[in-house]
């Protein structure tokens, strides 16, 4: 029955290493351990689990490990590349099931719906009938109040505060950003930290500011 619990994390950088910490104080399931896009890492250790294998040999060690039927996506986006992401847990997710890494210490209204492969950050709140997608990561002391949808692949930042609508997929809304009452923000857009969203904002730009301007196109 251990090996139930058993879960990997596909990458190896930064991101990871918070969900490890997180998986750790979640204490639901168990790090089996990494798996990485770069020969360099293979064998190595990321706070004492081992990196078992290469991405493009993972088929062939879930054969080896039948039991290992789930796993987080630790890939982050230093690069601002959501899309990459996508890529990634696309293919992921037709071999392995993702889960949900929620930290004790958030707090998630039994009203709100959740998809798959979600990170909750400790200290942040989900409040009643907010519905979020899948493999989002929601930081430390972000509130999302009630009634919101939130897209698949939307990182949310630090100490954001969301009264808004909805948020597109692919999104990213960084540390200290507000989004006011009912407003929108677009897919595959980027809000820079610190930004107030006061009116609704489209697909695709980069915005800033306070009041929020739109800086340019997201490609």
């Amino acid at each position: 029955m251990e090996n139930n619990r058993e879960i990997l994390i596909i990458g190896c950088g930064e991101h990871a290493r918070t969900v490890i910490d997180n998986i750790e104080q979640q204490n639901k399931y168990k790090i089996h351990g990494l798996v990485t896009n770069d020969i360099n890492e293979l064998h190595a250790k990321i706070h004492n689990y081992n990196v078992v294998c290469l991405e493009e040999n993972l088929d062939n060690y879930l054969c080896d490990h039948p039991y290992i039927t789930r796993y987080f996506l630790g890939v982050g986006v230093s690069s601002g590349d959501m899309k990459l992401r996508q890529k990634i847990y696309s293919k992921l997710d037709l071999i392995l099931e993702s889960v949900n890494i929620i930290h004790p210490t958030a707090i998630i209204s039994k009203y709100a719906k959740l998809g798959k492969g979600n990170l909750f950050e400790a200290y942040s709140k989900v409040a009643n009938d907010v519905t979020i997608g899948n493999h989002c990561i929601v930081y430390s002391f972000t509130a999302i109040n009630h009634d919101q949808e939130i897209g698949d692949n939307v990182l949310i930042g630090c100490n954001v505060s969301m009264a808004g609508k909805n948020v597109g997929s692919h999104t990213i809304i960084s540390d200290g950003s507000s989004i006011s009452f009912k407003k929108s923000v677009g897919s595959n857009t980027i809000i820079g930290d610190g930004t107030l969203i006061t009116k609704n904002i489209p697909d695709n730009v980069i915005c800033y500011g306070n009041p929020a301007k739109i800086i340019r196109n997201n490609e």
